[in-house]
């Protein structure tokens, strides 16, 4: 079996747990060989905190509540019925998660970048340069395949300079997230308009803090790591066009943000639905598939998939690392170990 198919293999198979090194894109490696909190903070990487499933005991206050208020910018949400407004973007985006309604240009496309790649991976006869040549298409992904190769966490006393040699050299623990987190960051870091503008950047941040979580604890389980790591990387693609929405329905009219916890109490289930909606459409892994959708339903833990139990901690546990990061958890009410 060749290498691209062995990695193929890994890539979308639920039955292989092979261990993925997380790559930050930009790494800068202390003495120890290490990065340092501050350096990952520099560099843009959310710091995962050592946890497992069992220690992510349930908090005792609705954690999206503050974290929703945190992540359009408001010091709170209030306890009132949605406005005229709030009820007509609710109204729209059940629609959407029913396919009643279109708003095509609100749903995110899968970058043209991943089929290709997941295509020519499937032939056993391709090669390392032709990969490259595959990666070659696509700029942004040619730049951070080439300065990941370079980084000091490789150590190499040469600069590389060809896409080929930087391929080769990450092989397929580099790759798999470096083409996934290139490939959905700007679809999850739109700022369209007020909404996305103010959410746009702290939703990523936590769709990367929550994807590395999920990655680790599915490693320490032996599940699938990489498609843990591509549930929590996507889990959030639904709040994005939720906010998207609300930019267009806005339009040229002043409208508060808003500050309804019931308006976001229902955008949140719509939103769910509607990332399992968009993941089952781009053909993703079924345990992907799977997991959001169990997220979205907020079943019981214990009725979940393995991957769906996980996502579903992680999520809570990224929030609530940065509700206390940013000084945000309530005063009183409290949690346990965060």
């Amino acid at each position: 079996m060749s290498f691209i198919t062995k990695w193929a293999d890994r890539l979308f198979s639920a039955r292989h747990a092979d261990a993925l090194v997380h790559q930050p894109v930009n790494p800068e490696i202390d003495d120890a060989g290490t990065e340092t909190g501050e350096e990952a903070e520099e560099n843009g990487e959310p710091e995962v905190p050592d946890r497992s499933v069992a220690d992510l005991d349930a908090p005792t206050f609705d954690v999206d509540r503050y974290f929703y208020a945190w992540l359009i910018g408001l010091d709170d949400l209030v306890e009132q019925p949605p406005n005229a407004f709030e009820q007509s973007v609710l109204h729209d985006f059940e629609q959407m998660v029913r396919g009643q309604q279109s708003n095509a240009h609100l749903v995110p496309r899968l970058p043209t970048v991943i089929p290709q790649l997941m295509h020519s991976l499937k032939d056993e006869k391709m090669t390392s340069a032709q990969l490259a040549r595959q990666i070659a298409k696509d700029p942004v992904l040619v730049g951070e395949v080439i300065r990941l190769a370079n980084s000091p966490y490789y150590r190499r006393s040469r600069k590389i300079a060809s896409i080929e040699q930087a391929v080769v050299l990450l092989g397929q623990n580099g790759l798999n997230q470096l083409i996934a987190r290139v490939a959905f960051y700007p679809i999850l870091n739109l700022r369209s308009g007020q909404m996305t503008q103010r959410a746009g950047a702290r939703l990523w941040g936590q769709s990367e803090l929550c994807a590395l979580a999920c990655h680790d604890l599915a490693e320490k389980q032996k599940l699938d790591a990489f498609a843990a790591y591509l549930s929590g990387l996507v889990v959030n693609v639904g709040v994005m066009v939720g906010l998207r929405l609300m930019d267009q329905m806005s339009g040229k009219e002043a409208h508060d943000i808003p500050h309804a916890w019931d308006f976001y109490r229902s955008l949140i289930l719509h939103a769910g639905h509607f990332s399992h909606r968009i993941v089952a459409e781009w053909g993703f892994p079924e345990n992907v598939i799977q997991a959001i959708g169990e997220k979205a339903e907020q079943g019981p833990l214990e009725s979940m998939s393995p991957l769906g139990r996980i996502l579903c901690r992680c999520d809570q546990s990224s929030k609530l690392d940065l509700l206390k990061e940013n000084q945000r958890l309530p005063v009183a009410g409290g949690t346990a170990s965060v």
